[in-house]
């Protein structure tokens, strides 16, 4: 409760609700500039977890991408279901990326002593896992000239989105490198670190694994195989170097059944004394291709994933088809996804780490037994999501259909198609950039059904977010100087197809 009250604190203190200083280019007059890190680090990673865990904050990925849908006694939103992106759509995602960039920035400026080099790796991690969800919405961002205002820089400059992925790498290298050789006195992080209480060995893989990421994404593309095995040469591998099952970054604050103070996923469903929210339960519904890959292979988390409609089966609408089911006959989110008001708030969990691992031993990228590491992914994701078959037994009947490709990774013809479709499936209400990017780099799942809608403004959903009219407002000579976006055609560089 001491460490949830403090970081509310410093959030006001810093503004977080307040839109017309998040702008990434203006001066913030609110400077936290006499917080020390310790007390702003929980209040950064807390901001962190706030954006990402936030489902109406992505529903767009979400609702493109056969992950959820909507209730039929709702009119869906026709800018989501016509993919008609607009300036306007989602700009609250990038001023409250930006201000926690800010914060983030902070604690890596004032952390330069070597007793400080854990705080520094910290922010510099942090900073990273930012940067990357930014280039993978948007392309183009402020990079080099972001975060300057103190330095009379009010209207950086967009940076090339390749050269953000590149720079991100040597930078999760150096906090590597500041984990790996701080002091003997150097000043314990401990609590004030809610995501891994301060165990530098988690937050050393944490960042090797972001990198790992950060090079995957790219395995896609011609001619980038020498780049990548030389960027991860440049660090000892091993089976441990990366965030391995039990070892999710996983953010928690001290969440109490008070208004504002719950996790942020459970609060968009419930309020603290149990009522449903507005707009939440009966909103979130799920989709149907969802519903059909759970319930083809036999899913253990089907009913964790999604509620039984009144038949006791899941089933879900396709997004953008008329007419959409009864309430009755469709699912709700299920008690996997919404699990209580204290969950802790997602960052990255162990399964996206193993299916990472997977597809990149799966490409000759890094040495590794894939099966093994996909079968380890799988069921920490069964065992994440919990229930009756939640659990290494239940895990290990689903994997063993044989007669299901998409589920037995020895049978399996398409190995990749296997890891993919999976980690989709794992990703549905966990992850939703990664569920995003990895669709866009690779085409898996085949099986998605696009927007019903015959009004949409394309036949596939858009691959990019468009500039947020605010950063238009303030900085449009440099948004301009990016070039014409089109948000069906203007691909986020990685995406090789």
């Amino acid at each position: 409760m001491k460490k949830l009250s403090i970081i509310l604190a410093i959030l006001l203190v810093l503004g977080t609700s307040c839109e017309d200083f998040l702008a990434v280019n203006e001066t913030n007059p609110n400077s936290a500039s006499s917080v020390p890190a310790n007390l702003l680090l929980p209040a950064a990673l807390n901001a962190t977890a706030n954006i990402y865990n936030n489902p109406f904050n992505h529903l767009y990925v979400y609702v493109w991408h056969g992950a959820f849908s909507v209730f039929g006694n709702y009119v869906a939103n026709t800018t989501l279901t016509q993919y008609n992106l607009l300036n306007s759509s989602y700009q609250g995602n990038w001023a409250n990326t930006y201000l926690n960039l800010q914060n983030y920035d902070y604690i890596e400026k004032i952390s330069g002593e070597p007793k400080e080099a854990n705080f520094k790796a910290i922010a510099m991690i942090m900073k990273a896992y930012q940067f990357q969800n930014l280039v993978d919405n948007y392309g183009d961002v402020p990079y080099s000239e972001a975060l300057k205002t103190a330095d009379g820089i009010l209207k950086p400059k967009y940076d090339k989105q390749q050269e953000i992925y590149e720079d991100l790498v040597l930078k999760l290298d150096e906090a590597m490198n500041l984990i790996a050789n701080a002091p003997a006195d150097a000043s314990e992080v401990g609590d004030d670190d809610i995501m891994f209480a301060g165990d530098m060995d988690l937050w050393w893989k944490f960042a090797n694994t972001l990198k790992l990421r950060l090079l995957v994404n790219q395995s896609g593309m011609t001619g980038r195989t020498q780049y990548i095995t030389t960027a991860i040469a440049t660090q000892p591998h091993s089976a441990n170097d990366y965030l391995g099952a039990g070892e999710s970054a996983m953010v928690n604050p001290g969440y109490v059944k008070s208004e504002d103070k719950m996790n942020p996923f459970w609060e968009t469903f419930y309020k603290q004394d149990d009522s449903q929210q507005a707009d939440g339960l009966t909103y979130f519904a799920a989709n149907q291709d969802a519903c059909d890959f759970l319930s083809e292979n036999n899913d253990p988390r089907s009913f964790r994933f999604f509620a039984p409609n009144s038949s006791g089966v899941i089933r879900g609408n396709y997004y953008g088809v008329l007419p959409s089911l009864t309430s009755a006959q469709t699912s709700a989110l299920g008690p996997g996804l919404i699990r209580s008001y204290d969950q802790d708030a997602i960052i990255m969990t162990d399964f996206e780490s193993l299916f990472l691992q997977a597809e990149a031993v799966q490409r000759g990228l890094i040495a590794g037994n894939a099966a093994e590491l996909y079968k380890a992914a799988v069921t920490q994701s069964v065992i994440y999501m919990g229930g009756l078959d939640g659990s290494v037994a239940g895990a290990t009947k689903y994997l063993s259909q044989d007669a299901k490709p998409l589920v037995s990774f020895g049978t399996s013809d398409n190995k990749l198609k296997t890891i993919l479709t999976q980690k989709w499936a794992a990703m549905i209400g966990i992850s939703p950039t990664t569920l995003w990017t990895d669709y866009r780099r690779s085409g898996y799942p085949d099986f998605i059904h696009w927007s019903g809608d015959a009004s949409k403004k394309n036949a596939t959903p858009p691959v990019r977010l468009l500039y947020p009219q605010s950063e238009i407002n303030v900085n449009n000579e440099s948004v301009v100087a990016v070039g014409t976006i089109n948000p069906f055609t203007s691909k986020i560089f990685w995406q090789n197809r």
